[in-house]
């Protein structure tokens, strides 16, 4: 099968690998151009890298819609499929309709639930029991085509850093036995429930604050579903505090973000009250720091029972 490969991010990756190792033919890799990262470094993604490393040409269009240049050289190749994974721009009617079998998409959740950017995330954080992956035909709108296979797996007490490792790896495998089934019997869909649809926008930055004033159980997820990016984070005199790892006990306290106890040894926790339970926090980053244990964040922290986590900095 002759494919145009379409994606940029960490997710993408294991997708490309596994498609440039098959027996299928990926004539040309399409990824974001290089973006200005720390200190006005250029970096390219990492699609871009595997591409080159597989000799794969490769194309990085500012703008997909009214690129003449681009279709030429996609109409040239003739393509049976165009295989996207967190490409981050909707295809317009022209490109869906070009390959033979369409444009197919893997996607980071049991659609119709979590459409979007962030479905990772906010499968944990909505505290949903399964996540998983979809291979869908696309259609104009967002993330709404026909389904063709899924990946299904428990979210128990996964963090979005490894739930994303997960489905990156197994969204790749389904990937790839998807494309044999359908080579064997032809592509067979079922349309979306619209009515279960729901959508995960991107992230900001400002979702990751704790509330303390929440439930421990709802915080925990939120600290879970933010482990990769942007973090879940508080305030300890003034000082932003990254919680990288933490979990939900019963616990009952006389103010929200009151430490209640701090454990000794090496499962070293610092506990934090909340208006129902609270978060025994295990793993923090200082800024500036490494992410650390809580028993080596406490060498270079004074903090005894009774001090006060805050979701803003305390002024004056």
């Amino acid at each position: 099968m002759k494919i145009v490969f379409m994606g940029t991010p960490d997710f993408a990756a294991p997708s490309l690998r596994s498609l440039a190792k098959s027996k299928h033919d990926v004539c040309l890799v399409i990824s974001q151009p290089d973006r200005a990262g720390n200190r006005g470094k250029m970096s390219m993604p990492i699609i871009k890298e595997i591409a080159i490393a597989e000799n794969i040409p490769v194309m990085q269009p500012e703008r997909i819609k009214q690129n003449e240049e681009l279709m030429d050289v996609i109409k040239g190749i003739n393509p049976d499929m165009i295989i996207v994974a967190a490409y981050g721009k909707i295809l317009p009617k022209e490109l869906l309709d070009l390959p033979r079998f369409g444009c197919v998409n893997v996607h980071a959740s049991l659609l119709p639930k979590f459409r979007g950017a962030s479905p990772i995330q906010h499968a944990i954080l909505t505290g949903e029991t399964h996540s998983g992956v979809t291979i869908m035909k696309m259609a104009e709108g967002l993330d709404s085509g026909d389904m063709i296979s899924f990946y299904t797996t428990e979210v128990g007490e996964k963090t979005s850093s490894e739930l994303f490792e997960e489905l990156a790896k197994e969204g790749a495998k389904l990937l790839l036995e998807t494309l044999c089934d359908i080579l064997k019997n032809g592509l067979k869909a079922k349309p979306q429930n619209e009515a279960d649809a729901s959508y995960a926008a991107k992230v900001s930055k400002e979702e990751g604050r704790i509330d303390f004033n929440n439930s421990a159980i709802v915080e925990a997820r939120r600290v879970r579903a933010f482990s990769r990016v942007p973090g879940a984070f508080a305030f300890l005199n003034g000082d932003r505090i990254k919680v990288v790892r933490a979990r939900a006990v019963d616990a009952k306290s006389n103010a929200p973000g009151e430490v209640l106890r701090i454990t000794q040894g090496d499962d070293c926790e610092i506990v934090v009250g909340c208006a129902e339970g609270a978060l025994a926090i295990s793993k923090l980053q200082r800024s500036g720091k490494k992410e650390m244990g809580a028993a080596d964040f406490l060498k270079g922290v004074h903090l005894t029972p009774g001090d006060i986590f805050t979701s803003y900095p305390i002024s004056g």
